[in-house]
């Protein structure tokens, strides 16, 4: 059994670069984990023995028991009579015929334990007797294994539509030692890369994850509709048998179970005499499998409600983190410890959620201080560029004209003898602030004339 599980536990670990979130990993490797455990472990006939064990007067053993692995089993439905605290097993309502033997079970309650052999096993009539047929017996196999695969699905698009941008953005930073060469190439890199402004690109790539995000919790949903509809009404029946475990009350928990997983049925097979005349068969079936059937899926009822709720918050949160940019401040600061808040801040005006998102996925999957000295230098280039930008704005500020309706030569002395020389002005300061929002710029016969040569003219 061992050898048959040990493959599984190399899907649980964990790889270099991850690309999913603590509640995805739930889902796409843990989840999965279980199923195939399940599933492993219901395909174990040594372990369990036959699927299926009948008994009958006929001799035929081998072929009753095929017959009624294939053709299925079935149990009596089970109808409670709480003024006498007797389960009436296999009674029809009160408007068909009784049975006789009714009052007698009615009567004597030690009688009914005798003639009832276990949950749903019992007397019944022909015809008037309603069954609940065990359909799901031969496909638990493949049901664990369809759950298993439909949460594998998202994991599956979310592989695809990443198409290893996170491992490349990572490959061979994500130690804690690093070649110096490799650590300023990389860095230059993933510089050169977070300032190419691929905002669309990172966007789209939210948005695929979050869609991924939704689909897990829809195949929880599916999942508990699927097990609701091949058990005959399972959560209905199940929610009663897990509520016995916590108060100890394993008769309750057996009589619960029993009703959606027997561990005793009923099959019916008809025979011919030797002068054609039919005979019916009346067998008592074994079902081993339903010993580890109720358990499993009484783990699985918990874990299933589980992540549903997990990822049903993990959404919510999502749409929060669109919205609410000083959030995403926050959690992008946990990885940056003692950076100045307004660097941080500074570089993430720039930047939307899938920057963010895109930022957070490179922060938990390379080295700590490379991503910190990322963050600096991300950082830095932009002053420098609102720098340039600021002094290209000066420039073409300074070189347009600006028209006045003032002509008075005496103002425009009055004006220019409180500026300073242009050999004494400092080119390093923008010369803009010499400026005054009034100052004529036109010479005598209306010609535009230069800043400096303005200022010259007035010192003379």
């Amino acid at each position: 059994m061992y050898a048959a599980v040990k493959p599984l536990s190399k899907y649980l670990r964990q790889k270099t670069v991850r690309i999913y979130d603590p509640i995805f990993t739930l889902h796409s490797k843990c989840t999965i984990v279980i199923l195939l455990t399940c599933t492993i472990l219901l395909s174990a006939k040594q372990y369990f023995g036959e699927p299926i064990l009948c008994i009958s007067t006929s001799s035929h053993t081998e072929y009753i028991q095929s017959y009624c692995w294939t053709m299925g089993t079935y149990i009596l439905p089970t109808e409670s009579n709480s003024s006498a605290g007797l389960f009436l097993r296999g009674l029809v309502p009160a408007d068909f015929n009784r049975s006789d033997l009714r009052g007698l079970m009615a009567r004597d309650q030690q009688f009914v334990r005798i003639i009832s052999i276990a949950e749903g096993v019992g007397p019944e009539k022909r015809g008037v007797t309603k069954r609940l047929y065990l359909r799901y017996y031969q496909w638990v196999f493949m049901i664990l294994l369809f759950q298993s695969l439909l949460f594998y699905l998202p994991s599956y698009l979310w592989k695809v539509w990443e198409g290893h941008r996170m491992a490349q953005l990572c490959c061979e930073v994500s130690g804690a030692i690093i070649l110096e060469d490799t650590y300023r190439t990389r860095l230059q890199m993933l510089t050169k890369y977070f300032r190419a402004k691929f905002s669309s690109i990172h966007c789209c790539y939210a948005i695929k994850y979050t869609f991924c995000e939704m689909l897990n919790l829809l195949i929880s949903i599916l999942n508990f509709w699927l097990m609701d509809v091949v058990f005959n009404g399972f959560w209905h029946k199940y929610i009663h048998a897990l509520a016995a475990i916590p108060v100890y009350d394993w008769q309750l928990w057996n009589m619960m179970t029993s009703r959606v997983f027997p561990k005793v049925a009923k099959c019916e097979m008809f025979v011919y005499g030797p002068s054609g005349s039919p005979n019916v068969l009346d067998i008592l079936c074994v079902l081993p499998l339903n010993i580890l059937n109720e358990k499993i899926f009484a783990v699985l009822y918990v874990w299933f409600l589980f992540i549903a709720m997990l990822s049903a918050l993990n959404i919510l949160y999502r749409i929060v983190l669109v919205f609410c940019s000083h959030l995403r401040l926050q959690l992008l600061r946990t990885h940056l410890r003692g950076m100045p808040k307004s660097h941080v801040r500074e570089v993430l005006s720039t930047a939307g959620y899938g920057d963010w998102f895109v930022l957070m996925g490179v922060s938990i999957n390379v080295n700590p201080t490379l991503f910190r000295e990322l963050v600096e230098q991300l950082y830095a280039e932009l002053m420098e560029e609102r720098a340039g930008l600021h002094a290209s704005s000066s420039k073409r500020q300074l070189s347009s004209p600006h028209y006045t309706t003032n002509n008075n030569p005496q103002e425009h002395r009055s004006i220019g003898a409180l500026r300073p020389t242009h050999a004494e002005r400092n080119p390093s300061v923008p010369t803009l602030t010499l400026m005054a929002p009034t100052l004529n710029l036109m010479g005598s016969n209306n010609e535009i004339v230069s800043i400096d040569r303005f200022c010259d003219e007035s010192q003379a």
